[in-house]
């Protein structure tokens, strides 16, 4: 299997090594309290780390990168350190002071950037946790094991180490190596000056315990560690992406489920002045013409995006059309084609691939699914799929509509306010007539979804799992806004079926046979009478002109 391939696939929290670990703790939100990691120092960790550094040149920065890292607290023996070489001038050669564990790997040619480093590094190593780390990052004794302790109790942790610029460094390799294993590193470096905009997210959002959608901001690359496991689920880091890389591989983190948690004992100093490219910020242009192709939030980025370029809807709308007529079908999708809410995919899902009839077998309901199928085979909107996706990664929003309901032009637009006002993980239309379980339109937030899909027991309703990890939001609607297709004449009724009868041929037919009719033909017995009725008249007919 291809680089390309691995890190580009997803399939609902399936992973080549194995689906994602069930989890126990059940997390409200973001709101990370309910978890209680070990002790710093009073545990004993057997989860084994990959440390993934991309690197070109600066062999000087990184010979003291990995002098931290040979005096770090977490046994030895659980750590790798891949030092992936993105094609430096002279290669990059291991020094001497390293973890025992350690390795250079240079990417392929043809291939360059720190999303690919970061995706080869992370495709070649072993740990159950990877660990990011910058080529010019030093860290304190217990940088991975005050993040790796909070792996060991959810497995859908995400945690973010503190960095910081330092102007001045650590003279040597082996006074930085003394500095570590002595704890004194925090009293050298100076505080220095940290990223503005996570301490922003951070502050107004009681250390991301109160998160809104826009949480995964705070997920920068340079120090933060993931379960190898949701990595995988949530497709790996885009090796395409040279920039911007952890910005969009932090929000599919993010509807993938992950509780993100900033873990202030794993400091971290950028060595030198900071600059533009050593922030690796993505400049404004960059975020509205590139990364928001790929990402839906947060919004105000999105506008400027024009429809056809929007590789990842914020809306995936499911119906299931299976046995539903083809005029039933046109009403419900091209209502949500019509809908005011323009930034949505849909999938109809059905037996397409039973669809085909075999010479001489009966059409019925397999000639709607073709017709429907022919009907939106060239919409770029729709696709179509035998099963329904389980969630609707990675768009943040995963919409399931029954085919009898038709949507109003605002009503998905309703919706989805409501869902972005309660931070609800389930949003339900219902008729205002009939407000019962499942009888509406429900909209799922997708990573509401994905978590729950871990931790459901197998007798728990999904919606009131969702509900008890993310809340639970209900509108009910009017006329203008749900509407029962089924009401309408101008659908036709499914058709009924025809009792299958058997009756005596006349005479002079060898044996009986089988007549299943058609609809509106008269009942067979009646049709019998009136064969036999002409029979006889036309013996009539005979007998005059033989007598003529």
């Amino acid at each position: 299997m291809s680089l390309n391939k691995h890190v580009g696939s997803h399939v609902d929290g399936v992973s080549h090594r194995g689906r994602v670990e069930r989890v126990l703790t059940r997390v409200f939100r973001n709101d990370w309290s309910a978890l209680t990691p070990p002790d710093i120092g009073g545990w004993t960790p057997d989860l084994s780390v990959s440390v993934v550094i991309p690197a070109r040149g600066g062999q000087d920065r990184l010979d003291l990168v990995l002098a931290a890292l040979a005096g770090q607290t977490y046994p030895e023996h659980l750590v790798e350190v891949l030092v992936v070489d993105d094609h430096s001038r002279p290669p990059l050669r291991l020094p001497e002071l390293r973890p025992r564990r350690c390795r250079v790997l240079t990417v392929p040619d043809g291939t360059w950037g720190a999303g690919y480093a970061r995706a080869y590094g992370a495709h070649a190593g072993t740990g159950d946790i990877l660990v990011w780390l910058d080529a010019d990052t030093v860290v304190g004794r217990e940088f991975i094991e005050a993040q790796a302790r909070w792996h060991h109790v959810h497995a859908e942790a995400v945690t973010l180490g503190r960095v910081a610029f330092a102007d001045s460094a650590p003279d040597s390799p082996a006074e930085l190596l003394a500095q570590v294993r002595a704890g004194t590193l925090h009293d050298e470096m100076a505080p220095g000056r940290g990223h503005e905009w996570i301490e922003r997210v951070l502050a107004d959002s009681d250390d991301l315990r109160d998160a809104d959608h826009l949480g995964f901001h705070a997920y920068l690359g340079a120090a933060a560690a993931v379960r190898r496991s949701l990595y995988e689920a949530a497709g790996g880091v885009d090796p395409d992406l040279d920039l911007g890389q952890d910005t969009e591989f932090g929000y599919r983190l993010w509807q993938a489920g992950a509780v993100m948690i900033p873990e202030p004992a794993a400091t971290a100093w950028h060595v030198g002045p900071a600059g533009t490219a050593r922030t690796r910020l993505p400049s404004q242009r960059f975020r509205t013409e590139v990364l928001a192709e790929l990402m839906p939030h947060p919004h105000a980025y999105r506008e400027r995006v024009p429809a056809h370029r929007r590789r990842v809807p914020l809306v995936h709308a499911v119906v299931d059309v299976a046995g539903a007529p083809y005029d039933l079908v046109r009403g419900c999708v091209d209502r949500l084609l019509d809908s005011a809410e323009t930034d949505l995919a849909l999938t109809l899902v059905a037996d397409w691939e039973g669809a085909g009839t075999a010479p001489g077998a009966p059409v019925g309901p397999h000639l709607d699914l073709r017709l429907i199928q022919a009907n939106y085979l060239r919409d770029p909107r729709v696709s179509f799929a035998s099963r329904t996706p389980r969630t609707g990664f990675p768009s943040p929003f995963l919409l399931q509509v029954p085919v009898a309901w038709g949507l109003g032009q605002v009503a998905l637009s309703r919706l989805l306010a409501g869902a972005e006002r309660s931070r609800a993980g389930l949003t339900e239309l219902y008729p205002a007539a009939s407000p019962t379980r499942d009888a509406g339109v429900r909209l799922w937030r997708t990573r509401a979804l994905a978590r729950a899909l871990r931790v459901r027991g197998e007798d728990e309703d999904l919606g009131d799992v969702v509900a008890e990890l993310h809340g639970r939001y209900r509108i009910h609607a009017g006329q203008d806004t749900l509407t029962d297709l089924s009401l309408y004449r101008s659908v036709p009724p499914p058709p009924r079926p025809v009792p299958r009868v058997e009756r005596t041929a006349a005479a002079g037919d060898a044996g009986a046979r089988r007549d299943t009719g058609r609809a509106g033909d008269p009942p067979p017995e009646r049709r019998a009478g009136r064969l036999a009725r002409w029979r006889e008249r036309l013996a009539g007919l005979a007998r005059r002109r033989g007598r003529g």
